[in-house]
């Protein structure tokens, strides 16, 4: 009975360190001056973001980074609306933000959407 109460009481322990650990990914940041948007890719050679503000071109949509803690960002002059939108990791891999919610592209696939309200 006791060996089952320290077991349980180990593994609640290691599950909370655990979940502490795990990091959040990097949501948007609305800025006076746009949005920045951040993605965490530590094996990423490049990242770019394509969406209907940049006419799905991820040419026009390059990430900096990595920095330090392997997150690259851009920050876009967007204003009020509704963003749909994808990353694009190593000029070929198209993903969700995972910060973000998704909506049905009608092509069935997803995008990542962003709404920015006043």
């Amino acid at each position: 009975m006791v060996y089952m109460l320290i077991r349980k009481f180990i593994f609640i322990i290691s599950f909370f360190l655990i979940a502490g650990c795990v990091q959040k990914p990097p949501a948007p940041q609305v800025l006076r001056n746009g949005v920045r948007f951040l993605f965490f890719a530590p094996a990423a050679k490049s990242v770019a973001i394509a969406g209907g503000f940049n006419h799905w071109d991820p040419e026009n949509g390059r990430l900096a980074g990595p920095d330090k803690k392997d997150v690259w960002n851009i920050t876009l002059p967007l204003s009020e609306g509704r963003y749909e939108y994808r990353f694009v990791i190593n000029d070929s891999e198209w993903v969700l933000d995972p910060s973000v919610p998704s909506v049905d592209d009608g092509l069935g696939g997803k995008n990542s959407i962003l709404i920015i309200s006043p």
